[in-house]
């Protein structure tokens, strides 16, 4: 969320070059809420999200070297802290937008 989606994939890239078979657990953000949201416990840092992608299936789609393993909507663990999430988290377009922890396992090999 706080990196392009250049950055994103040299990074990955990065992974599966020098770590094969990784799994790496990712936070993502959509683009719409990526481009609406000022998250305020980042204000005095200067850092602002920047991108986003729907779902982990298109953020595996950027990647050749990894795979999707599942993913989860924080809305989620949110039930744990908020019985109200059990509800608000049923209605599509709630967990759609919200944060993801996105698995996924690198296929590289060392280069």
């Amino acid at each position: 969320m706080y990196l392009t989606e250049s950055d994103v994939k040299q990074i990955f890239a990065i992974l599966a070059a020098h770590f094969p078979g990784v799994t790496v657990f990712v936070e993502t953000l959509t683009p719409i809420i990526a481009k609406a949201v000022k998250e305020k416990s980042i204000e005095g840092s200067q850092a602002r999200f920047t991108w986003g992608v729907k779902n982990g299936k298109s953020l595996a789609a950027l990647l050749p070297d990894f795979a999707l393993v599942e993913e989860h909507s924080l809305v989620e663990g949110m039930e744990i802290i908020a019985p109200v999430y059990r509800v608000i988290g049923k209605i599509p377009f709630v967990r759609n937008l919200s944060n993801r922890i996105v698995v996924l396992a690198g296929e590289g090999t060392v280069k």
